[in-house]
């Protein structure tokens, strides 16, 4: 097995070093837990129209799925450390500013924290996993510290749905709180954080393929914006021309990235045995997760059992549980069984959070079907993202592996806000009410979409998908 890397004194040093990664992943589902257990909340209290709920997990989203890419090949070029440390103190401003944004005259500067929260988190996402991809080779002590990592996912979301839920009728402090954490993380990195030098001696930031990441986020704002925007304007036009210059952008930005002296991601990637049903299968079960599930189960209890904000996040209580379950099933198999196993058995967990909520009605008590289902799905994140994230930064070289890992990244939100934005369009067409208040149809008609999703990536994993076990070895070159 692989010792400590040579930039740790100490396994404490080491310690922190992974958390310090971790709080990527951890903020992220964090700050959308916070807000999709009050998403009834908010709308009440700022008075804003139902028909833009998608925009609160949406206007988080779109700035955390385009930033990822972008400061992957930053983290590469540069000095990740202070990336990080940037990423902190933005987080901690402006989560300062959203205490005094939870009021009906402020509803559009809710909005713009929510974007400026997205933009923090994608840039923390991909400059952690460059600084993780180039201190630990491929191997079981990576493995380890990729799993944890990914159990951040479900521990965040579940301690955001507890203090949203606790802080429910006081908005306000669930940003100042929020704030305090991020300052504390910030003043942490500085101290607690390694030096490094760009991973490859030989580029610099002149090597940025600015092109080719304006054609990026091009792509991935005008996607999502025009698809969130869709149930709100009746799917007008132009969001049918936003979708449409958006594909053309990631056509035009797949060009210019086979052309590029030095392309935002590694060009060996796209061509890696297993690459493309990876990012499909990801896609797919990612998305129906957080857009086509997570965010309708929220919503389910809230609206049709009539349960409060805090009651939920007790609810979400089993995410924690499974998620340490998670890791310990990653660390124990990647080296096992070939990593497509894992992976496709990731997408079977997506699946029973939708196959458990199918059957609830209003009066169905937690234990019978939520609990059960809340479990089980849990699961998915955990060995989904740890499988996906080791053969990606495995498979490319060294001064590659925020590139690489941002990939993922980009993939893991953009699914998440596209699959919100089409769930949404599913709910309204399926639902006889109005406003926010889908009725019970309406959120089965999501869950199924939601089903069918993570069965089509359990398929994609099984029928097409390789990917071998584990290995120790050093960084492809």
């Amino acid at each position: 097995m692989q010792g400590k890397p040579a930039e740790f004194s100490t396994l404490t040093s080491e310690f922190v070093f992974v958390m310090l990664c971790s709080m990527g992943q951890l903020l992220f589902a964090l700050f959308l837990g916070d807000v999709v257990v009050n998403q009834v909340t908010f709308l009440e209290i700022m008075k804003i129209n139902p028909a833009n709920t998608p925009w609160v997990v949406g206007s988080f989203l779109l700035p955390s799925g385009i930033t990822v890419i972008v400061f992957g090949s930053l983290a590469d070029l540069t000095n990740p450390k202070w990336l990080m440390v940037a990423s902190f103190g933005w987080l901690t401003i402006w989560n300062l500013v959203g205490v005094f944004a939870a009021t009906p005259s402020l509803s559009i500067l809710f909005f713009i924290v929510r974007a400026m929260q997205g933009l923090s988190i994608g840039a923390m996402q991909s400059t952690a996993l460059s600084l993780l991809g180039r201190v630990y080779s491929p191997g079981i002590r990576k493995t380890r510290v990729f799993s944890t990592m990914s159990a951040m996912t479900p521990v965040g979301f579940c301690i955001g749905c507890l203090q949203g839920g606790a802080l429910s009728s006081h908005p306000d402090w669930i940003f100042g709180s929020n704030s305090i954490v991020c300052g504390l993380c910030c003043a942490l990195t500085v101290w607690a954080l390694p030096s490094m030098t760009a991973s490859d001696s030989t580029v610099s930031l002149k090597d940025f393929d600015l092109l080719g990441a304006t054609f990026a986020v091009l792509g991935c704002g005008l996607v999502i914006f025009g698809l969130t925007q869709g149930v709100p304007s009746d799917w007008s036009p132009y969001t049918y021309c936003l979708i449409i210059v958006g594909v053309l952008c990631f056509g035009i930005f797949y060009f210019i990235e086979r052309r590029a002296t030095r392309p935002l991601v590694d060009n060996r990637l796209w061509t890696t045995p297993g690459f493309v049903p990876l990012a499909a299968s990801y896609f797919l079960g990612y998305g129906a997760y957080v857009g086509g599930w997570m965010f309708y189960a929220v919503r389910f209890f809230l609206t049709i059992q009539r349960q409060t904000p805090l009651t939920v996040a007790l609810y979400m209580i089993p995410n924690v549980i499974s998620g340490v379950i998670g890791t310990w099933v990653v660390t124990k198999t990647l080296h096992v069984f070939p990593g497509h196993w894992v992976l496709a058995f990731g997408m079977i967990a997506f699946a029973m959070g939708p196959v458990f909520f199918l059957p609830q009605t209003s009066t169905t008590i937690y234990w019978a079907f939520a609990m059960p289902g809340i479990t089980l799905v849990t699961l998915g994140p955990d060995l989904s993202f740890a499988a996906a994230s080791i053969f990606i930064t495995s498979s490319v070289p060294k001064s590659f592996q925020g590139s690489a890992g941002s990939l993922l990244m980009t993939i893991q939100n953009i699914a998440a806000a596209i699959m919100t934005a089409v769930s949404d369009s599913i709910g309204k067409q399926a639902s006889s009410s109005t406003g926010y208040e889908l009725d019970l149809d309406a959120l089965r008609a999501i869950w199924w979409f939601s089903l069918g999703a993570s069965l089509l990536g359990v398929i994609i994993c099984v029928t097409v998908l390789r990917i071998p076990r584990s290995e120790e070895k050093d960084h492809v070159s």
